[in-house]
């Protein structure tokens, strides 16, 4: 067997057996957290170590289990941007500012597979960003105003 021909056999076992390149370090962040909703249901949320696990998010990701998410924690305020790229499912974003109230929700951001991908930024700052299952942000009654609860990270 040629060389070339051996390291592509390798490379489509590897990606056939354990997923695209990158997808198993965003499914096991060292961070989680609980976070309560006004009306009183807690989400299990993932957390983001550094900004290449915010720029994976939950790409790849087939379906999120109920009551979870992912929690994108800023330095700053600011427009933070969202895409949806490689997402295999659609998602509720949701800005927070640094007080954690809601400032704005995209409801049902649909799955980008391949470019280009819109990207989704509020009009306000935040310094938090939410992303859930689709349709769950109105399920659980959220609105912009409402506050959301947890103890951000260190």
């Amino acid at each position: 067997m040629r060389a070339n021909t051996a390291i592509r056999l390798v490379f489509w076992v590897a990606v056939t057996v354990l997923g695209p390149p990158g997808s198993h370090a965003a499914s096991a962040p060292a961070e989680r957290a609980s976070i309560t909703f006004p009306n009183g249901a807690v989400y299990q949320v993932e957390i983001p170590r550094d900004k290449r696990e915010r720029e994976r998010g939950l790409m790849f990701r087939r379906k999120l289990p109920a009551r979870t998410g992912m929690l994108f924690v800023f330095p700053a305020s600011d427009r933070h941007p969202i895409w949806m790229k490689n997402c295999k499912i659609a998602l509720d974003l949701i800005w927070l500012d640094d007080a954690r109230r809601i400032v704005a929700i995209l409801p049902e951001a649909p799955p980008c597979p391949g470019d280009p991908c819109p990207i989704y930024q509020p009009d306000r700052p935040s310094r938090y960003v939410l992303e859930i299952a689709a349709g769950a942000a109105k399920r659980e009654g959220l609105v912009v105003g409402s506050l959301i609860q947890f103890d951000p990270p260190t």
